[in-house]
């Protein structure tokens, strides 16, 4: 066969598109299909890879949304109607603070805020804060308020207009005059976070001379050099002004204001005139006219500023309380009691509360802690209605600041000893009318709190340690209690108050006698073993009244003569008030038989029951909630019986915006 024949033989192959074909070897074809299988992947590949988008905007970044980029609005944004934010997403390491090249100035009456929060994310770190350097204002108009010998210059209508352009300027939350300002003065929580229409809410604490120095810590004055006001101001630090910042973590009473009442005559001798009062307490030779010379003093100043109505209020409430501390640790037959009443007024009229930070927090709380133990006391009602100081009670929130836990507790503490006197006014009514008055659901409340304030109490208030006696070898009748922290042992005192009292006052009492008995019982254990231990010399004066009302549930006999000697172990002789009028109203309240009688005259007797606290022989009110404290029941000076009467005169700051309405019984 011919070359040509063979090649007409072969066949021929039509593909779909009639094209032809000649047939491949097997190895070329495979080669081919891998190739063209390659291709069609790479291509699949740089199709579907997915372009990475470097300039989107934050609103589609947050919502996890890959943004087209497009200015003014992108696409999602347009279709789900949402603003379009741009800018740059800055990491909270950067704590870069060069200043801006140029400080563009703020119109005036702008709404616009600038808040940052870079100082309090840093706080949470070791050694962050410090890495700051002092914060500085840069507004002209702050600086204008934080020159006082240029501000109070002007006259009161520029600078009535020029707090008017704060308050529109700025959000008191975001505005920080200073960083120790914040915390000294009242902070941001003690101005209305609301939109402010006017420059009032700013004038308790912008016009205060004195509440400025504590804020810029303007200390600029020479040492005392008098020896004996020296001594007298040392013992107020050391002696009286420690119990007084037993609730306060600054310490203003005795690591604050001594410093800053050197320049303020007023408050410098209410100092003196509460050390030299203890003096004259635990050292008889001392004399009470050095003493009663300086409260003079200071009482015909204070005097003065109430009739000025462009007074200084933060100062008057400041020196009014200590007088007050004064006016405690005298018998009422020596001393007027004008402070006490005066110092709650002034503190109502500065708006302080329970919210208020700094030196209004710390008033506001010794002058409340201080009513509490008088009323627990004496079985009185708490003038100032606890469900107006505004205490956060979301217990169920896991704070940590041991400080707040405190206050809730005081807050508990004192619903109780107004609880506790509304059921005496049923005690002998049956179980029904017990029950539609609706005291049964009231007691569980309180019940249910107290379980609820020791379930999320953070751990650094609960005890360390709890020995029973039998632990340890102890020859004391009480447990061993352990707690560190003096908020801890402060706040573990009020708890077992608290639920001392709950036992004694249960609507149901005689029906569930046992189980409200051993609740008792094992609280007044606790609580006795809590005093024992306490080393800090600022929580004695609370130790004692709490003793006092857990000494009265002791059965035992020995239990008893342990108790008497824990108020001596614990006053150690250097107690500012005499403790023998309640070891001898706790012997009758065991049933000791009673000394041999001794012929004392009426005034010895009276001096002596008022040393511990002076209104004993006050005349009480009966209200609808019980007996108020007789001291504090007109300490409000919108009340036609207000303190200071004769001398008073109210400020030019309107007192509706101290919301006095909210104080009111």
């Amino acid at each position: 066969m011919t070359l040509e024949t063979r090649t007409k033989s072969q066949p021929v192959i039509r593909d779909g598109k009639s094209r032809i074909s000649t047939p491949k070897s097997p190895s070329s074809d495979s080669q081919f299909v891998a190739a063209r299988t390659r291709h069609k992947k790479s291509a699949e590949i740089a199709e579907t890879k997915a372009r990475r988008v470097r300039t989107g905007c934050l609103t589609c970044r947050e919502r996890h949304l890959k943004c087209d980029e497009a200015l003014g609005r992108c696409l999602n944004c347009r279709k789900s109607d949402r603003v379009c934010r741009r800018g740059v997403r800055l990491n909270f390491i950067d704590i870069q603070t060069v200043a801006p090249p140029h400080l563009i100035a703020r119109p005036h009456g702008t709404n616009v805020t600038f808040r940052d929060d870079s100082r309090f994310i840093a706080s949470e770190y070791v050694g962050g804060f410090e890495r700051y350097p002092p914060p500085q204002s840069e507004n002209p108009v702050v600086d204008s308020i934080q020159a006082p010998h240029e501000a109070f210059e002007m006259d009161p209508d520029t600078l009535n207009h020029l707090f008017q352009s704060v308050a529109h300027s700025f959000d008191p939350t975001g505005f920080e005059v200073s960083h120790v300002g914040a915390d000294l003065i009242g902070g941001a929580e003690h101005w209305p976070s609301t939109h402010l229409t006017s420059g009032d809410e700013l004038l308790p604490h912008a016009l205060s001379k004195f509440a400025q120095k504590l804020s810029m810590r303007q200390v600029d004055h020479a040492p005392l050099a008098d020896a004996e006001q020296v001594f007298l101001l040392q013992v107020f630090v050391e002696k009286v002004g420690i119990w007084m910042d037993c609730m306060d973590e600054m310490k203003h009473f005795t690591h604050i204001l001594p410093y800053h009442a050197v320049d303020e005559p007023m408050l410098q001798n209410a100092l003196f005139a509460c050390g030299a009062k203890h003096l004259a307490l635990v050292n008889a030779s001392y004399g009470e006219e050095k003493g009663r010379h300086f409260y003079d003093s200071a009482t015909q100043d204070i005097l003065n500023a109430v009739h000025d109505p462009t007074r200084d209020s933060v100062l008057c409430a400041t020196t009014a309380l200590v007088l007050g501390i004064y006016e405690t640790m005298s018998p009422r037959s020596t001393c007027p009691m004008n402070h006490i009443a005066g110092s709650r007024a002034l503190i109502r009229e500065c708006g302080w509360t329970a919210k208020t930070h700094g030196l209004g927090g710390a008033c506001f709380w010794t002058s409340v802690c201080m009513e509490l133990l008088i009323c627990l006391r004496h079985n009185w009602a708490v003038s100032w209605n606890p469900d107006t100081w505004d205490v956060n009670m979301d217990m169920d929130h896991m704070h940590n600041a041991e400080q707040v836990w405190l206050h809730r507790m005081l807050y508990i503490c004192s619903k109780i000893a107004n609880f506790r006197l509304s059921v005496r006014q049923l005690s002998g009514a049956d179980g029904h009318a017990i029950h539609t008055s609706g005291l049964f659901q009231e007691w569980n409340l309180y019940n249910s709190w107290c379980d609820q304030w020791a379930k999320f109490v953070p751990r650094s208030m609960i005890p360390l340690g709890y020995l029973q006696p039998w632990q340890n070898n102890s020859k004391s009748a009480f447990p061993t209690v352990w707690l560190i922290s003096g908020h801890a042992v402060i706040a573990r005192l009020f708890y077992h108050t608290a639920r001392i009292l709950l036992a004694k006052s249960h609507p149901l009492g005689s029906e569930l006698h046992a189980e409200m008995r051993n609740m008792q019982q094992t609280h007044a254990y606790d609580l006795c073993g809590i005093v024992s231990q306490v080393k800090d010399r600022g929580a004695v004066y609370i130790s004692v009244h709490c003793l006092a009302i857990a000494a009265e549930c002791l059965d035992a006999r020995e239990a008893q003569d342990e108790a008497l000697g824990i108020f001596d172990t614990v006053t150690d002789n250097e107690m500012t008030w005499c403790i023998d009028p309640i070891k001898e109203k706790l012997k009758q309240t065991w049933g000791w038989p009673a000394p041999q009688p001794h012929t004392v005259s009426p005034e010895q007797i009276h001096n002596n029951y008022s040393d511990l606290d002076p209104l004993l022989s006050t005349k009480s009110h009966d209200l609808a909630g019980g007996v108020v404290n007789p001291l504090l029941v007109a300490a409000d000076f919108a009340l036609d019986n207000h303190p200071y009467q004769g001398s008073y005169v109210a400020p030019h700051h309107a007192i509706d915006h101290y919301h006095y309405g909210g104080y009111l019984m």
